[in-house]
């Protein structure tokens, strides 16, 4: 077992909950509290979307904290970490948090239907890239997975504008308890 003491937890996380501002219509990770956390990254990837490609992974071990739950994200040297499992240790107190290290990127659901719509970050995985020559132009069909926090709902046939880009839904995934997935699909002629 390895013993973790307060000398150990020497960097700091920044907890944050998904939260709504009516005025601006949108969805943003707010800040909540922090935490001192002893962070060593992985070179196995982290499975945060049952649809996608896993990312880079990082474990934290820090004190156990009542508020600490998979529907938060941290933010960690300035990177956006996806929170995947948090489970106690052998050591009393101590809680080890893995989380994928994303990029979280600015996204507009309802583009179809209004012209403001609401606004909300999520984070891309690949899920399949193809090529199709077509007489005489070829188009490229990008198929991506948006994940979302849990409030937002896209419908199946929608749009909706990722980092400046609109895409099709195509398939909703909305089982899990913290997260929403989407595939979704860009077609571009070459």
């Amino acid at each position: 077992m390895e013993f973790i003491s307060a000398g150990d937890l020497n960097e700091r996380v920044q907890a944050r909950e998904f939260t709504y501002d009516a005025a601006a219509d949108a969805w943003n990770w707010t800040t909540v509290w922090g935490a001192w956390v002893k962070a060593e990254q992985s070179d196995r990837s982290s499975l945060f979307s049952s649809v996608g490609i896993g990312a880079r992974s990082v474990i934290f071990k820090m004190r156990k904290a009542s508020r600490i739950n998979l529907g938060l994200s941290f933010l960690w040297r300035g990177q956006f970490c996806f929170l995947t499992s948090v489970a106690d240790t052998e050591q009393p107190g101590i809680v080890e948090v893995k989380a994928a290290l994303c990029s979280a990127v600015n996204c507009q659901k309802d583009v179809d239907r209004s012209p403001a719509g609401c606004k909300f970050p999520g984070v891309l995985t690949e899920k399949y890239l193809g090529h199709t020559q077509e007489t005489p132009m070829a188009v490229t069909t990008t198929t991506l997975v948006l994940v979302t926090s849990k409030p937002i709902e896209l419908a199946s046939g929608s749009l909706v504008e990722v980092g400046g880009k609109d895409y099709e839904v195509l398939v909703r995934h909305t089982l899990d308890a913290w997260k929403n997935e989407y595939e979704i699909r860009r077609k571009e002629d070459c």
